[in-house]
């Protein structure tokens, strides 16, 4: 035999040896332990209690019934009151999770009531503020009207002067007329054989009634303003003795009724049965029933009757309308454009 196989079969032998010492080790304490559990159920006696086990207080000996009963009270106070024992409900963080919920709410509340505060506070900065930018348009609108007042009252007085100043100039040479002292060169007309027409006649044979150039329009037909409820002609202001002319051929009339507001004045009926009014002049060059052709001298301007300065107050009537019913005129401005005259 070799000596590899003499030392495979040591190795065997050994190994059985060893297993069989550890079975026989396994028995013997197994039966030790039996042994101790027999003698110590044997020595339990109802003198000699079993102290090695913890055993509820009110199965102690010696506890009276009123002692029991309070122990057992004690115990069912601590035990579990949702009546499942064991469970870890009491440490689950309910009452964490409680009580954060609570504190975010009353952060919540706290937000909440901050921006209501700080909108309102906002909103009556805002409301400051309309109400300053609409009490400060206010103001400048008032201050606009008293500037506005203050420039009218201005010029109304200075109207007024010019008027009481012209009112007197007036007075006095009618008075150097009466007495023979004075004739005016403004109030007196040339003579119509004197006069001699500047320009042409219009294809329509119409003459504007005062010289191109000689006058500027100060109020048309139908203008809105303090002399009436709209203006019934058209003023041509010009300098006082400026010659006036007749419109179209014509024959001179009377004077219109309750005209006075005209002051002096010619009226002039033509052969389409219109008529035209002159007023304000200084002095007339015709009388009624005097024919007169388109362009012949008729008056010179001056500032008789209601008005605020010299100038001719033009009016067109048309066929079957009374001169002086004011408001029954109409534009002559369109009439003349019809003779071939623009104004």
């Amino acid at each position: 035999m070799s000596p590899r196989s003499i030392l495979s079969h040591g190795l065997a032998a050994l190994a059985i040896s060893v297993l069989g010492l550890g079975v026989a080790g396994s028995v013997s304490l197994t039966s030790a332990a039996q042994s101790t559990q027999v003698d110590a159920r044997a020595s339990l006696t109802a003198d000699n209690p079993d102290v090695t086990r913890a055993e509820p207080a009110t199965k102690a000996a010696g506890l009276s019934v009123a002692n029991q009963a309070a122990v057992q009270q004690s115990q069912a106070s601590t035990e579990d009151p949702t009546g499942e024992s064991g469970t870890l409900d009491s440490f689950s963080g309910r009452d964490a999770r409680e009580t954060r919920n609570s504190v975010r709410a009353e952060l919540d509340r706290a937000i909440a009531a901050k921006q209501v505060a700080e909108r309102a506070s906002e909103l009556s900065k805002l409301d400051e503020e309309v109400v300053t930018s609409s009490r400060k348009a206010i103001q400048d609108d008032r201050a606009k009207e008293l500037q506005a007042t203050g420039q009218e009252i201005e010029e109304e007085d200075e109207r007024i002067k010019a008027e009481e100043k012209r009112k007197a100039e007036e007075r006095k040479r009618k008075a150097e007329q009466a007495t023979g002292t004075l004739v005016s060169p403004q109030s007196a007309a040339p003579a119509a054989e004197d006069y001699e027409f500047e320009g042409e006649l219009g294809k329509g044979g119409g003459a504007a009634p005062i010289a191109s150039g000689s006058y500027s329009i100060a109020a048309r037909w139908g203008a809105v303003g303090s002399w009436s409820r709209y203006h019934t002609g058209i003023d041509l202001s010009a300098p006082i003795g400026t010659p006036i002319r007749a419109a179209a051929d014509g024959v001179v009339v009377s004077p219109a009724s309750g005209a006075g507001w005209a002051g002096v004045h010619v009226v002039i009926k033509h052969a389409d049965g219109s008529h035209t009014l002159y007023a304000h002049m200084a002095s007339t060059a015709v009388q009624p029933g005097q024919q007169v052709k388109a362009g012949d001298l008729v008056g010179v301007v001056g500032m008789t009757g209601r008005t605020f300065g010299p100038h001719l107050h033009f009016e067109w009537y048309p066929a079957g309308t009374t001169p002086g019913d004011v408001y029954s005129s109409k534009d002559p401005y369109v009439w003349m454009l019809a003779l071939g005259v623009r104004l």
